[in-house]
């Protein structure tokens, strides 16, 4: 049952991986965007974290390198955000073209953004509960 276990994990984490950055490059065309892209991205590595043990996956991603990118992702949120006013938001939208990939503009980049955010705050918190 554990090699069964560990492996359909194995397979479905790249599976789990491109379907998180699909929603979340896609997120201005269809439903989905940054949370649920991290949601789905986050729950891969908790995955990984519960299957195998937690040193396998916490030498790969450390929780010094999670902060460290949920700081540059918030900082990148930031200062996105500040830089688009309600008037370049408007006009932004405006040029938007129905189902085409590259007309989001900076929502594109703001669901990267987010999505690392709610990565790194699920696989923290899976860190934390297994820690304990």
């Amino acid at each position: 049952m554990d090699v069964l276990i560990k492996t359909v994990a194995r397979i479905m984490f790249p599976l789990m991986l491109l379907l998180g950055a699909y929603i979340a490059i896609n997120g201005h065309l269809s439903p989905g965007g940054g949370f649920p892209a991290g949601a789905v991205i986050g729950t891969a590595i908790a995955m990984m974290v519960l299957v195998y043990s937690e040193g396998d996956v916490e030498h790969r991603l450390t929780r010094e390198e999670l902060v460290d990118i949920k700081s540059v992702s918030g900082l990148i949120l930031v200062i996105m955000i500040m830089s688009m006013g309600m008037k370049f938001r408007f006009e932004l939208l405006s040029t938007q073209t129905y189902l085409s990939l590259w007309s989001g503009g900076f929502t594109v980049l703001l669901n990267i953004a987010g999505m690392l955010m709610v990565i790194t705050a699920i696989v923290t918190l899976i860190y934390a509960i297994v820690k304990e």
